[in-house]
């Protein structure tokens, strides 16, 4: 610009005020469409959050989650919030005046942009009046060409934002929430921006559950000390070993007890403390959920134990750790042989929590009476039955086949307990039994076997003695066997060095040789039969044999007895023929053991078996064993005159006793016959007092069916109408207990007569039948049935208290003291029950305290559970009856 020049002539005039009025409009209307694709979504949350809060939405999220939800709402609106206004910032642009005119101008629909044109300015210094004019008259024709100029509204753009139409879904909980909210709609508003916070975890009070969970092995049962669920207020309640904030108790707890503690509740994890004698031992509570804690560990040590949360103490005990002892063993007796020269070991044995084994550890002694130090030899001992805390018993080993028979030993007995413990018995020095052979060429093989184990370097002079033996068959018979047996042995000798395992081949060679010399097939029966039974008695000792295997070696013992019996026949059969046995004297048949009572043992052991009374079957074994024993040596002796008085009078006694029971089952058959005539139902409790299937008062079941006598009818028979229970009348009845009774009076004047002394249960016993005559004569039967079984008790008794003072009497007078009742006895001479069991069926006992059952008992038992199984399916009976059915099955 030159000096002279002027500014208006530089410059282009201001539009007019209309203009500048339309663009001030059309920059608001371009400002707005800019910004509200950046404030509509923050608008959207706004309006959406205020109709939530007028429904009262975020009061019932927080109420309930304690507020937190409430919080956690508006956290997230916030964050919402925060994000759409940061993006619509990002995205706004504000509108400028270049901007602004082009908007007039396409609202006006003007072309050649007029609006933009009225900014224009002259070109040059405009000192050209022509050209001057010429501008003035342009920008007046532009003047007037913006005459029409409008501007449209803002173009809506909400379907290109919100394709979807939430704006809509907002609007209507607006909407709804105005409705709602009427009353007060900016109370509610307010009320959304308050949370009401609760604590995360409520503090709730502590819950104790502990058990101790003793051994399995000790038999005793788990110890609640605290219930669970049961709130522990602090120290008022420690010691109360049920929670019940009782005073402290000391808790006896086996040594090796698990300790099982869970704690509910409470804040901070909760301590295991236990106090020993070396201080105290804190051991923290594992955590399992949230506020749930629980511990295990084994008490071996301590005196008192604890729990505390947060240095509070929850609950605590004073305890006694028992130790595990370990378990005892003696010798009852010193080792002895049999007659067949078996080792018998009788044994006592003990341990607090019951024994696992018992076994006896034999070691070979030199000369001057040392130790050899060779591997000692173990026999296990048979226990009467399983977990015994207390045991005696007998066990017999056939030694006279191993190198040691007849060589000096020293024995310990050891008992073990479940828990590995052993205790040891004093020592014992004996000489091992050996069989006593009576060929001279068996005497002659046994001899260069012993050396074998007292001069193994000796062994080529002792396989020429067996070449010379060898070559003298006419002095064994010819035996083809025999003859190879020799050779074969003093061949090995020569050829081999003296190797351990090769001496103990040649030893049980010659072993078998020998016995072939001596007894032929006997021995080798013998030996079957003792392994059958090791085996049995091993099975019987699991927990859970074999069924199928047990039977089998049943079946294999009754055929190994069969082939023993038949051995000893043709021995006895050959040593007569060649002069050699002496002839026996006259024995009692009754005393005389027969085969069928072997198989009948057998045959009432499988029935054992099956029924689940394995110890009674171990038992009934041991016995068979027993008996097997003593088989040859046991020749019966004659009986005196005293000793066959007395066994008539306890046969008298048995009689009277199976007739009693024989007329108690009349008796309660004719008080059922009587209740299905009242319309009863058989078997409900009646005047009796007792129910069908319930034991008497011998541990049996009315309605067994004995023996019936011979000749005339008497008491207890039924007079030749078997079969017709009901044409007995109560009258019948009363008369034939009376004549019982009659006879037990009369029984008792001889018993007086030869004794003086009458055993007190017989009185008791007749006064019994006496209160059962009455009830019979009163024509109540089912009263009857009560007496007459305590009168077979009282017999019972009875019957064992004449038995043991006939023996004192017989040793008081310088006897041998023979049981009269010699049925009754097992070869140890241990008693039985006269009364309940029949003579020649093996019925004895042992050592231990375990009852064998009769034939009979097996077959009542299943009888029973056959009707207590029929009875409990009968849903018309008494709800205390099938209750107390239920119970009784349970046991089975």
């Amino acid at each position: 610009m030159r000096p002279n020049e002027a500014p208006s002539d530089r410059t282009s005039p201001p539009p007019s005020a209309r203009v500048a009025r339309k663009l001030a409009i059309a920059r608001a209307v371009v400002g707005w469409e800019r910004l509200w694709p950046s404030l509509w979504l923050p608008v959207l949350l706004v309006s959406a959050f205020l109709g939530i809060a007028m429904l009262g939405v975020p009061g019932a999220i927080g109420e309930a989650t304690g507020g937190w939800g409430h919080l956690a709402l508006l956290i997230a609106f916030a964050a919402g919030l925060l994000w759409s206004v940061r993006r619509g910032i990002v995205r706004w642009q504000p509108a400028v005046a270049a901007d602004a005119t082009r908007r007039l101008e396409r609202d006006s629909a003007l072309a050649h942009r007029p609006v933009s044109g009225l900014a224009d300015r002259l070109a040059g210094t405009g000192r050209d009046p022509v050209a001057r004019a010429l501008w003035d008259a342009h920008r007046r024709r532009q003047e007037e060409s913006l005459a029409t100029l409008r501007v449209a509204p803002p173009e809506p753009a909400m379907a290109r934002l919100d394709p979807f139409g939430v704006r809509a879904a907002v609007g209507l909980v607006v909407v709804a929430g105005l409705a709602v909210a009427a009353p007060d709609p900016f109370g509610r508003v307010a009320d959304a921006f308050q949370p009401t916070l609760s604590p995360l975890v409520e503090s709730v009070p502590a819950t104790v559950d502990v058990w101790i969970n003793p051994p399995a092995y000790t038999g005793r049962p788990p110890m609640m000390l605290a219930r669970a669920g049961q709130p522990i207020g602090g120290p008022s309640v420690v010691g109360a070993a049920d929670g019940s904030g009782s005073t402290p108790q000391r808790l006896a707890v086996p040594t090796g007890s698990v300790l099982l503690a869970k704690v509910n509740g409470g804040e901070g994890t909760p301590d295991l403390a236990l106090a020993t004698r070396d201080g105290e031992a804190v051991t923290p509570f594992e955590p399992v959920t949230d506020q749930a804690y629980q511990i295990e560990t084994a008490i071996t040590a301590g005196t008192a134990l604890s729990i505390r949360q947060e240095g509070e103490e929850l609950a605590g005990w004073t305890i006694t750790v028992l130790p595990d002892l370990k378990p005892t063993v003696a010798f009852a007796d010193d080792p002895q042989p049999t007659e067949r020269a078996a080792l018998m070991i009788h044994y006592t044995a003990s341990d607090d929590y019951g024994l696992a084994g018992v076994e006896a550890r034999i070691q070979r002694l030199d000369p001057a009476g040392a130790v050899t130090g060779e591997e000692e030899l173990v026999l296990a001992m048979a226990l009467p039955g399983n977990g015994l805390e207390a045991a005696e018993a007998k066990d017999f080993h056939d030694l006279t086949p191993h190198p040691w028979a007849g060589q000096p030993v020293e024995i310990v007995l050891v008992a073990r307990d479940e828990a590995g413990q052993e205790g040891e018995s004093e020592a014992v020095r004996i000489t091992l039994p050996e069989r006593q052979f009576t060929h001279p060429v068996a005497r002659a093989i046994i001899e260069q076997r012993k050396r074998l184990v007292t001069e193994p370097q000796e062994k080529d002079d002792i396989a020429e003695v067996l070449m010379q033996l060898a070559a003298r068959p006419q002095h064994y018979y010819d035996d083809v066997v025999t003859f190879l047996g020799l050779r074969l042995a003093s061949g090995r000798l020569i050829m081999n060095d003296a190797a351990p395992a090769m001496l103990a081949e040649v030893q049980s060679l010659l072993w078998d040789t020998a016995l072939r010399v001596e007894d032929g097939e006997l021995s080798l029966a013998a030996r079957e039969l003792r392994e059958l039974e090791r085996r049995l008695m091993e099975m019987l000792a699991q927990d859970d044999p074999d069924l199928d295997e047990l039977e089998q070696l049943m079946e294999e013992l009754k055929q190994a007895i069969d082939k023993y019996l038949q051995a000893m026949m043709e021995q006895m059969q050959q040593e007569l023929q060649r002069g050699d046995q002496q002839p026996m004297q006259e024995v009692d048949p009754s005393q005389m053991v027969q085969r069928q009572d072997l198989m009948d043992m057998v045959d009432r052991a499988r029935e054992m078996m099956k029924s689940g009374a394995k110890d009674a079957a171990r038992q009934l074994l041991s016995q068979l064993r027993e008996m097997m024993e003593n088989l040859r040596a046991g020749v019966p002796q004659q009986m005196s005159p005293e000793q066959m008085a007395a066994q008539e009078m306890m046969r008298q006694l048995q009689e009277l006793a199976e007739r009693q029971q024989r007329l108690m089952d009349e008796t309660y058959q004719s008080h059922q016959q009587g209740e299905r005539g009242e319309g009863r139902e058989p078997g409900q409790r009646g005047e009796m007092g007792r129910m069908p299937g319930q034991r008497d008062g011998r541990g049996q079941q009315p309605g067994r069916q004995g023996q019936r006598g011979e000749g005339q009818p008497q008491a207890g028979d039924r007079g030749g109408r078997e079969g017709q229970p009901g044409e007995i009348t109560p009258e019948a009845l009363a008369q034939m207990q009376e004549e019982l009774r009659r006879q037990l009076g009369e029984f008792m004047r001889k018993l007086g007569e030869g004794m003086g002394d009458i055993p007190q249960p017989f009185g008791e016993a007749e006064r019994a039948m006496k209160d059962a005559t009455d009830a019979l004569g009163q024509a109540q039967p089912g009263e009857a049935v009560g007496p007459q079984g305590d009168a077979l008790e009282r017999l019972q008794d009875g019957a064992q208290a004449l038995s043991e003072s006939m023996q004192q009497n017989q040793q008081a007078n310088g006897g041998a003291a023979p049981d009269p009742n010699a049925q009754g006895r097992s070869e140890g001479g241990e008693r039985r029950d006269p009364l309940r069991d029949r003579p020649n069926q093996g019925q004895a006992s042992d050592d231990s305290t375990v009852g064998i059952p009769a034939e009979g008992d097996l077959q009542r038992a299943r009888r029973i559970f056959d009707e207590l199984r029929k009875r409990s399916g009968e849903r018309s009976r008494p709800d205390l009856e099938l209750d107390y059915i239920e119970r009784l099955l349970k046991r089975f």
